[in-house]
């Protein structure tokens, strides 16, 4: 939409009245008075919008930190807001280069650091106050009179007169470089080139670091040379080193840490730009010199007198040595009850329901003891306790410990060595091979041991029965052959009977061992050659004449009987003559029964 009030309507309108010449620098004039203004401010914001890529960020800095402080003042969203982007700066710095963060908070960590350690250690010192407050001797009376004129604690004036120390030299070195920054000595010291000690130290730290394959954060803190003590401090620019003669205190650590970092703080300029020239850290002498304290043991200074021995301190000394010796065989006496009673409790078939120690009369301990359980008498001189002075009480009963089943089974049953026994949920397991009366007698005697309920004998072998099974196979395994179609047997025949015979005699025996009863079955058998009816009435003749010859040989006790089975159960299957041939024989059949 066209505005009728804008400037190029205007001048299409008074076109036609100002075609003379004279009249354009009026409408000029004109134009500029009307809307003037607004084209100038139209320009500036063009200019700014074609420009935003470099005037928006400076606009953004200049308002920024006060829009931020007056929106804190609102509330913590931009608190929230920040805190995330911050942290995860801090945390891409700190794995880039964790030595810039240590750098920064080193001048603030330490006495942070020594606040907490002291807190610590003056809950140390209380505690070792209270212990020593009964301490009377003349000694223990001079300290606390020290302790109360100078305002310390007694475990600190304690722990004061027990050391002895003296700091002999300091060495401010730089640690980039290793150049020697200021150098103290204390008194008439003898006194090294300090340059060379410098140079020395910061190649046994870089030695230590290459040989030991150490990190970059790892320290050198302590070195040991014959009597002497070089106690080195680290700062991210420089290196305190000070020498010391004696045992030092703790405390003389943290000295030397508030001294290198008073040095960074007020020198951290001189530090990071230091290029050789070490005049400008004379300042730091007064720093180091306090860093060269000496403390010495005062019972040692002339006019300390002796002490005397006097009545008092000899009678105390007595009733201290009795009250210690009275208490050492009390706590004696105390140790061994107490591991007589563990042992006694973890004794299988010992139960102790009662147990009590008296001062002067005799102890006194009661319970159940299993007659198969250890000899609590024997435990007593094991542990080193007087049997007289112990009153004992047992009560007989029988513990369920399988062991101590197994030993009244072997007791009761008494199992051969081939057989051994086993206890798993009250029921006795027997392994091995035993006689055939001796299984049967066991299964009888069994559920009377106290702890067993059931008796297994699926590992067990009868040996009798054994026995009869393998007399058994032999003579199964044994055939009389005869003449083809006849009931004649083959020549050498008369020996294998023989055998048979003796095998069957074996069982006869052996079976009532057992406790079976057995009986043999004659068996005759014919090759394919012929009738059935032909072939069975062959095989009964046969079967009779070796049953007539074994009960010649055997006797009218034995049970034989004889049947013919013809073609119908051979023994092999007839491929080859020789299949044939045996095929024509008589076996004996064992069956076996109870008794």
């Amino acid at each position: 939409m066209i505005d009728p009030q804008s400037p190029d309507v205007l001048e299409e309108k008074a076109a036609p009245l100002n075609n003379h010449p004279g009249n354009h620098d009026g409408l000029d004039e004109l134009r500029r008075l009307l809307v003037g203004p607004e084209q100038q401010e139209i320009v500036r914001l063009q200019k700014r919008l074609d420009e935003q890529d470099e005037l928006l960020p400076e606009d953004v800095g200049r308002v920024l930190p006060e829009a931020v402080r007056l929106r804190s003042r609102q509330d913590k969203k931009v608190t929230e807001a920040l805190l995330p982007t911050v942290e995860e700066a801090i945390g891409i710095s700190v794995r880039k280069n964790p030595q810039t963060l240590v750098d920064a908070i080193f001048p603030v960590i330490g006495p942070a650091i020594r606040r907490a350690i002291a807190e610590a250690l003056t809950g140390m010192v209380q505690t070792m106050n209270q212990t020593l407050e009964h301490s009377f001797s003349a000694q223990g009376l001079k300290w606390r009179l020290e302790a109360w004129r100078t305002g310390k604690s007694f475990g600190e004036v304690v722990l004061l007169h027990t050391l002895l120390y003296r700091v002999e030299q300091v060495f401010l070195i730089h640690r980039e470089t290793g150049l020697l920054l200021q150098h103290v000595v204390a008194g008439t010291s003898s006194i090294q080139d300090a340059d060379m000690v410098s140079g020395m130290l910061t190649a046994i730290q870089d030695f230590v670091h290459d040989s030991f394959s150490s990190q970059q954060s790892d320290t050198l803190e302590t070195l040991q040379v014959g009597g002497l003590t070089v106690w080195i401090e680290q700062g991210p620019r420089a290196i305190l080193a000070g020498v010391i003669r004696g045992n030092a205190p703790q405390e003389l650590r943290t000295v030397f840490q508030e001294t290198l970092e008073r040095i960074h703080l007020e020198f951290s300029r001189e530090l990071e730009s230091f290029e050789g020239e070490a005049a400008v850290f004379d300042p730091t002498r007064e720093y180091l010199e306090a860093c060269l304290q000496v403390q010495y043991d005062q019972s040692r200074q002339p006019g300390t007198t002796k002490k005397s021995i006097t009545p008092a301190r000899v009678i105390a000394a007595l009733l201290l040595g009795v009250i210690l010796i009275w208490g050492f065989f009390y706590l004696r006496d105390r140790w061994r009850w107490g591991n007589h009673l563990s042992r006694l409790k973890s004794e299988p078939g010992i139960i102790v329901t009662d147990a009590e120690r008296h001062w002067w009369s005799p102890h006194s301990i009661t319970g159940l003891r299993d007659p198969l359980a250890a000899d609590p008498q024997v435990l007593l001189t094991e542990a080193k306790l007087n049997p007289e002075k112990v009153e004992s009480h047992w009560e007989p009963y029988h513990s369920l410990t399988p062991r101590f089943i197994v030993t009244r089974a072997n007791a009761l049953l008494n199992p051969p060595a081939t057989v051994a026994f086993r206890v798993e949920r009250n029921t006795l397991y027997a392994t091995g091979s035993a006689p055939h009366q001796w299984i049967v007698e066991t299964r009888r005697l069994a559920r009377v041991i106290p702890g067993v309920e059931q008796f297994s004998e699926a590992e067990l072998v009868d040996a009798n029965f054994s026995q009869l099974l393998s007399a058994k196979e032999r003579v199964e395994k044994r055939a009389i052959l005869f003449v083809l179609d006849t009931t004649e047997m083959s020549p050498g025949q008369d020996d294998e009977l023989e055998r048979l015979s003796a095998d069957l005699r074996e069982l006869y025996r052996l079976a009532p061992a057992a406790g079976k009863s057995v009986r043999f079955e004659v068996v005759g058998h014919t090759d394919k050659i012929g009738t059935e009816e032909t072939n069975l009435q062959l095989s009964r003749d046969r079967a009779e004449q070796v049953r007539a010859r074994l009960a010649a040989k055997l006797g009218d006790a034995v049970q034989i009987t004889a049947i013919g089975v013809g073609s119908r159960e051979p023994l092999r299957e007839e491929q080859t003559e020789e299949d044939k041939r045996f095929n024509r024989s008589v076996t004996v059949r064992v069956t076996f029964f109870d008794a």
